[in-house]
């Protein structure tokens, strides 16, 4: 034990001092971020005090428990008997984690050499092979399925194929994990993204996974939870010294990162919970869910270094009772864009629904008694019979469908640079957009590329040219509009 903490205390302390170059050019601020001295630095510091020796015997047992779950209950059969309705939020997230987690291998690396404290460093690089078993796994255990259904070879495709989710799923992780400084990585994904959002996802879908009975899924993001909480406290640990020294930083990184992650988070993980996973299953709402386990997690953060919740916080309050209503709807009118499946919401799923979100659920309620309606004159298995067929708007900041506010007051609104215009889904995408156009006026949404004829406007052309969707991958209606509780007319 003794020598333990001699290890730990040389670990904290072991670093050296620049003789013949400038610590400056040693920790450029492109890589590194802000400058701040060394002695700033000094008193990093993280509860996870890991030696290598340490961190091998403990990860080969993780990998042990995830190789006899997937022998016990990860086979074909075992997946196969599971409710359609979970295998297509499986399908969704699954796509979703694993080359995000390889992005994070990279930015991990960079943090494991531009970091300024050895432990910080220390802790990154634990940090990317953790992240190199996260892109591992849900590979592993997800090619199982594709012998099943095709759409699940989406989970390795997904990030190489130019689907509306996948551009702005990488809109975000390239940015995020690929082009932040070390600082800026620590902030936005250790502190922001994992500590704030996905290390508690991982807390709601494995207790879901528990309750659908898919013990794969639930030892595999149990597993991956485990290694998160670890390698994300070098983001509080950095932002306790961005707040003691530049605090108008800090505040910048976390109140975009925290409305970036929220959009992306909110339509993975809550389609996941309030759609996708069976109602007989569904213990809380994801509103439920993040006021719980989010809300006051995140505030009390913030106020413990001093720090402001966004600027925009009663905006996101009411995006968290309607947002991800509103994309779910949007994307079932255009299920053919994506890789799952997807279904209507049955009488008693929306009553449940109703009681969970009062706000504004009676502005929803009525898209999906007209697309109902739809569905009763059409004959089943129709499924372009009640579909869109127009392409639609999508934002020039987050890529993601101009779905932002209610039915009745959308919050699309404009911005000019350099005499563009771009289209934004909300206020707080638009002022993060005009604070750094150069990181963002560049790119082109899908709207902008059938514009610059580098994408077709037809739509079947985009699915199988661009989007990559072969006609038995596309998504369809989970039931082809033959639901037992819908009355049809003769």
């Amino acid at each position: 034990m003794r020598q333990r903490k001699e290890l730990l205390t040389v670990l904290k302390e072991i670093d050296w001092d620049f003789s013949y170059v400038d610590e400056r050019q040693v920790y450029p601020e492109d890589m590194s971020g802000p400058f701040l001295s060394k002695e700033a630095w000094a008193n990093w510091d993280e509860p996870f005090k890991t030696l290598y020796k340490e961190y091998v015997a403990t990860q080969s047992l993780k990998e042990i428990e995830v190789a006899t779950a997937r022998d016990l209950v990860g086979r074909l059969d075992d997946l196969q008997s599971l409710s359609a309705q979970w295998l297509n939020g499986l399908k969704l997230h699954s796509a979703t984690l694993p080359l995000a987690e390889f992005g994070a291998v990279i930015g991990n690396l960079r943090a494991s050499r531009f970091g300024r404290a050895c432990r910080w460093r220390s802790v990154a690089t634990y940090g990317a092979l953790d992240e190199l078993r996260h892109t591992q796994i849900p590979l592993l255990v997800m090619h199982e399925m594709v012998r099943h259904d095709s759409q699940f070879d989406w989970t390795h495709k997904f990030f190489h194929s130019d689907n509306w989710v996948a551009i702005a799923a990488r809109h975000l992780i390239d940015e995020l994990l690929l082009g932040s400084n070390a600082i800026e990585y620590a902030i936005a994904t250790n502190f922001v993204f994992e500590t704030g959002f996905t290390n508690l996802q991982f807390v709601g879908l494995s207790s879901l996974a528990h309750m659908v009975k898919d013990r794969m899924f639930e030892k595999m993001v149990t597993s991956i939870q485990s290694d998160e909480a670890r390698h994300a406290q070098a983001g509080p640990a950095t932002l306790e010294v961005l707040a003691k020294y530049r605090p108008e930083y800090a505040q910048e990184l976390l109140d975009k990162w925290f409305w970036r992650s929220w959009l992306l988070f909110s339509i993975v993980t809550g389609i996941c919970m309030d759609y996708m996973t069976p109602l007989e299953h569904r213990q809380t709402s994801f509103k439920e869910f993040m006021e719980e386990w989010v809300l006051n997690q995140y505030a009390s953060s913030l106020e413990k270094y001093g720090l402001k919740k966004p600027w925009y916080w009663d905006l996101f309050m009411e995006n968290l009772e309607v947002y991800h209503h509103m994309v779910y709807v949007s994307a079932y009118t255009y299920r053919a864009t994506v890789w799952f499946d997807m279904h209507v919401p049955s009488p008693e799923e929306r009553l449940w629904l109703q009681k969970k979100y009062p706000k504004f659920w009676s502005d929803i309620e009525p898209i999906w008694k007209n697309i109902i309606e739809r569905w009763q004159e059409s004959n089943i298995g129709n499924d372009f019979a009640v579909h869109g067929t127009c392409i639609i708007g999508f934002c020039s900041l987050c890529q993601i469908v101009l779905s932002n506010g209610t039915p009745h007051h959308n919050h699309a609104c404009l911005g000019e640079v350099d005499g563009q215009t771009h289209i934004f889904c909300s206020e707080p995408c638009k002022q993060l957009f005009l604070k750094e156009p150069h990181r963002y006026s560049n790119h082109k949404n899908i709207v902008d590329r059938v514009l610059a004829n580098e994408a077709p406007g037809n739509l079947i052309a985009m699915l199988r040219n661009y989007f990559g969707l072969k006609y038995e991958d596309w998504g369809r209606d989970l039931h082809q509009g033959d639901y037992p509780w819908m009355e049809r007319s003769t």
